[in-house]
Parts: structure tokens; C-alpha cells; sequence
């Protein structure tokens, strides 16, 4: 997964890494150009003479042949350079030496004195102070080679390039944290805005106002998907209640015809097929309208309802042979915002559910928790753990012969998404299967 924080840091100090590279190149250019060669090969040629000066207490003067100056003097058939402490003098190739411009005491004490001289003789004059003593180093003729060139400009704007690239880093990890705050709030507020569309309604409804210039063509292309996505749902959703508006007079009619039919073998076989028909396309309607209308909430007790479905079913369960006991536990008054009657429905689906699954003349546990959880346990074959995901699929009925039409536990599954709640299917110690239906807490009024 790529981090676009991490990309946009990456990037910006790539950028700055470059750029401040090319400022550097840029100082050092400016000064190659500007400068008489002759004045910065022999600038160049002085420090390093200066920096292989050696003064041993109580000995002569020495310039120490080191790695640049042997190097200078190699590719220098011109070159020259005197050393004076006062005391002592080193000089090197003294016969291509020039008259000085000045006139100075080479053996005696002098003033520091800087002077630079080019055009076609050029030499280079310093006076330094080196361990308490005055030093004069002259020379010329010296032709160091670009690689010492760029080092002693390099070694001369260290101090101020470590200052600037102290800077420019701060600077560089300022505007990074700003980019990547900024991109992030930007993704977070689209996010969010997702996060708020409707399941059951798609609408492109993803904020451009506010929406950055380089996230709109994201943001239009999702607007326009989720555009076509609601279009297409809306079309199924019709074509699913046309069709099961069309079916049930034909059904109807189908069934007093069946009715009316002598054989009873037939007639029985052909009212079980009709009925689960019915129920197919009575449960049909029941998701078409689940999912085109907005369902009115109000405070509701959950086992109040519980208790008035239960009493509902009498005759079903009585007729099945079967026993329900309702229990309840924790809190007994608190309520839930819900929709009463998609609220019935599901109870209801799952109570006809465990009828078809339990075993004969068994009893069906409703237990109802704390106000806000429901849960309908049977005690028959049970369901695997592994097919748990897909019993809420339509029309996945896990036996052949079972009766139902496989819609059932898909309208609970969508009425508890409606309701912003859960559905989660158990097994039961010693075989059977507790369904489980957990509504949000009602917020409290001062909240």
C-alpha cells in the first residue's frame, strides 16, 4: 500500500537535495568565473603551501612535501614559492621567482599583508599567523588541478553552506508536514463523506466545494459511479416489486383453482408448491419496500415487541408442535430507536426460521438482553461455522428439503443494516443455533 505522505516526502527532499545541490554548483561557477585564474590557482597554491608549513620549537622553518603540494609541484613547470619566518627562509625553484612589487624584508619581521597580483605574473602574497609566529608565503606559476580548486571553495563556503542547508532542511520538513496535514484533511473530509452515503442509496453526494483541484477528478469520477451504481439499484428495485406485484394474482387465482380440484394428493402437492411461491414473492415485496422507502424511527421497548410477535405465532407454533419461552436479562426498560413493524418482521423471521429447523415438540428459546439484544435458539441440526456467512445470502436454503423460500434471514439481515445494528449467527452448546440481533443503544436526550 503506498503512502502518499511518505511519496510527498520522499519527493520534496529529492527536490531539495537537487535544488541545494545546484545552489552550491551555482556559488562555486559564479566564483570560477569572475576570478583571474591566475589569482585562484594561486590562491589554491597558497593554502595548500600554508597548510604544509611546519615549525618545530627551536628548529628552522620546513614545508613538508604533502600529497597536494608534491601534486602542484609535479604539474607546475613554473611554479615557485618562498617561506620566511624571519629567521629562516624555504624557497622553492628562487630562480623563476620575480622581483616582488613591494619591497619586504624576507629575513626580518614584517606586517600581515594580503596581496593578489594577475594577469601573465601572477602571485599570490600572504602573512599569516601560524603558533604565535608571523609567516610570509609568496608564490606563482602554481596550476593545481580542478579537483584541489573545488575542494578549497568547497572547504571556503563549508560554514555558510552548513548554515544555509540547516535552513533549507527546516524549511523543506516545515513544508512537508504542511503538504502532508493538508492532503490529509483534505482525504479524511472525503472519507467521512463516504462514510455517510447511504448503502441502500448511493447517491453521488461527495462535497466539491471544498474539494482540492488535483482530487476532483477522483471525486467526479466516484460521484458519477456511485451516480450509475443508484441508478442501477433503482432498477432492479422496481423490476423486483413489478414482478411480485404482477405474480400475486396469478397466484391467488392459481391457488383457488387448486382448491378446487378433486384429487387430494395432487391438490396438497400443488398448494406446497404455490405456498412457497407466495412466500417468495410475498418476501420479495417485503425487501422491495425495505429498501425504497426511509423507515420512520421512535423509542421503542424490545421486549415488549417480542412478547406481541410471540403471541402472533401461537397458532404457528402450536400447530408445529413446538414450545417458545421468552426470557430477559439486565435492563428491562431501556429502548431502542427502531421501526416497529420491520422490527416484528425480523423477530418474526427468526422465530419461523428455528420453527423449520427445530427438532419435534422441542422448545425455542427467545432471550432478550439489556433492552437492546435479541436472540432466537433452536435446537436443531445447526449450522457450521464455515457456511455462517452465507446463510444470509438470498435464496440460500442450507437443507433441499426445507420449505422456505431463502429470503428470510436475508430481510433480517437488511432490516438490522437499516437499523444501523448486527446480525450474528451462533452455534449452541449441544447442537442448534442462536441468531443474534443487536440494535445501537438509543443516544440519551441530553447527549
Amino acid at each position: 500500500m503506498t503512502s502518499l505522505s511518505r511519496a510527498l516526502t520522499i519527493r520534496l527532499s529529492l527536490f531539495g537535495i537537487v535544488l541545494f545541490t545546484a545552489f552550491i554548483g551555482a556559488v562555486i561557477a559564479f566564483a570560477l568565473v569572475t576570478e583571474d585564474p591566475g589569482v585562484l590557482r594561486n590562491d589554491v597554491t597558497s593554502q595548500i603551501i600554508q597548510q604544509s608549513v611546519r615549525q618545530p620549537s627551536g628548529d628552522a622553518l620546513q614545508v613538508e612535501k604533502t600529497a597536494g603540494l608534491t601534486r602542484i609541484e609535479q604539474s607546475s613547470p613554473t611554479l615557485w614559492y618562498l617561506v620566511s619566518d624571519g629567521r629562516s627562509v624555504v624557497e622553492y625553484a628562487p630562480e623563476l621567482r620575480p622581483g616582488l612589487p613591494i619591497d619586504i624584508r624576507l629575513d626580518g619581521p614584517t606586517i600581515a599583508a594580503q596581496m593578489r597580483v594577475g594577469g601573465d605574473n601572477a602571485l599570490a602574497f600572504d602573512v599569516i599567523e601560524k603558533d604565535g609566529t608571523r609567516i610570509i608565503v609568496a608564490t606563482g606559476g602554481g596550476r593545481p588541478g580542478w579537483d584541489l580548486i573545488l575542494g578549497y571553495h568547497l572547504r571556503g563556503i563549508a560554514g555558510s553552506a552548513l548554515a544555509i542547508s540547516v535552513i533549507f532542511g527546516l524549511l523543506i520538513a516545515g513544508a512537508i508536514a504542511m503538504s502532508a496535514s493538508y492532503i490529509g484533511e483534505r482525504l479524511r473530509s472525503a472519507a467521512e463523506a463516504a462514510a455517510r452515503i447511504d448503502p441502500r442509496a448511493p447517491r453521488g453526494l461527495l462535497p466539491t466545494e471544498e474539494t482540492a483541484i488535483e482530487l476532483m477528478p477522483l471525486t467526479t469520477a466516484l460521484n458519477a459511479a456511485l451516480d450509475q451504481i443508484a441508478g442501477t439499484m433503482a432498477v432492479q428495485r422496481r423490476f423486483m416489486n413489478n414482478v411480485a406485484h404482477e405474480l400475486r394474482t396469478p397466484l391467488t387465482v392459481m391457488r383457488s383453482r387448486i382448491d378446487a380440484l378433486p384429487d387430494d394428493q395432487t391438490r396438497l402437492a400443488l398448494t406446497t408448491d404455490v405456498s412457497r411461491l407466495t412466500t417468495i414473492v410475498s418476501s420479495m415485496l417485503q425487501l422491495a419496500r425495505l429498501h425504497s422507502t426511509e423507515l420512520p424511527f421512535e423509542p421503542l421497548q424490545l421486549n415488549r415487541i417480542a412478547r406481541a410477535v410471540l403471541a402472533d405465532l401461537a397458532p404457528l407454533i402450536l400447530s408445529n408442535g413446538a414450545d417458545v419461552a421468552l426470557e430477559e436479562e439486565g435492563d428491562r426498560r431501556s429502548p431502542i430507536e427502531a421501526n416497529e413493524p420491520t422490527v416484528r418482521a425480523a423477530i418474526a423471521n427468526l422465530v419461523d426460521n428455528a420453527l423449520r429447523h427445530a427438532q419435534a415438540r422441542s422448545t425455542i428459546l427467545v432471550k432478550v438482553i439489556d433492552g437492546a439484544v435479541i436472540e432466537v435458539a433452536d435446537d436443531g441440526v445447526g449450522i457450521a461455522a464455515a457456511d455462517r456467512s452465507q446463510v444470509t445470502e438470498p435464496f440460500n436454503r442450507m437443507s433441499q428439503s426445507s420449505t422456505g423460500a431463502g429470503l428470510g434471514l436475508t430481510i433480517v439481515r437488511d432490516i438490522m443494516a437499516a437499523h444501523g445494528g448486527t446480525l450474528t449467527i451462533l452455534g449452541r452448546p449441544g447442537g442448534g443455533t442462536v441468531v443474534r440481533l443487536a440494535f445501537p443503544p438509543r443516544e440519551s436526550e441530553g447527549a
